[in-house]
């Protein structure tokens, strides 16, 4: 993931979902949209309950990644879940 690296974490599967908790306390929460596309969220380490996540905009697919996704040039997350 952009800024952190590579880390290993649990991640939790819900339908076209999934969410995962960063090295720094937050948790990223990944949800598709439609085909290839979809939002992120990020949830600070301190959040409380009713408050709104930071919205991170829409992702994409990348092209030959299987399991990584960018925003723009400047933000990509990858994924590998092993059962």
């Amino acid at each position: 993931m952009t800024g952190y690296g590579t880390f290993d974490c649990d991640v939790a599967l819900d339908g076209a979902g999934l969410t995962f908790a960063l090295p720094d306390g937050q948790t990223f929460v990944f949800a598709l949209t439609e085909a290839d596309v979809g939002m992120a969220y990020l949830i600070g380490a301190d959040a409380r309950p009713g408050q709104r996540p930071d919205e991170l905009r829409e992702f994409r697919a990348v092209d030959g990644r299987p399991g990584c996704w960018a925003r723009d040039e400047d933000y990509q997350f990858c994924v590998l879940v092993q059962q």
